[in-house]
């Protein structure tokens, strides 16, 4: 079974990033930690976030601020993804009839 939250721990290892890079995700907003039983916890999501944005700072030699954009940008592009593809099934069952 997948968990949807992991701990900090998780996520640096999974990541293969420091805690000092969570913080600063954590301290800029980019990644936003939720409350769970008095202990942090990151989404699977968030997760994401943290590897994309360690991608884009370490690999590609993007600064934060762009990290932020392209992650707010590729964000935005698999939601209109989903809508185009909800759209398309929409058509596909009306042509159906």
């Amino acid at each position: 079974m997948i968990r949807k939250y992991l701990r900090v721990s998780e996520v640096i290892k999974i990541c293969s990033v420091p805690q000092e890079f969570i913080d600063i995700l954590e301290r800029e907003h980019i990644i936003v930690p939720i409350i769970r039983r008095k202990l942090k916890v990151y989404s699977l999501e968030q997760v994401e976030r943290v590897r994309v944005a360690h991608l884009l700072i370490e690999d590609m030699g993007v600064n934060l601020e762009g990290a932020e954009v392209a992650l707010h940008m590729r964000e935005q592009m698999i939601a209109m993804q989903r809508q185009f593809n909800e759209v398309l099934h929409l058509l596909r069952q009306h042509l159906k009839k």
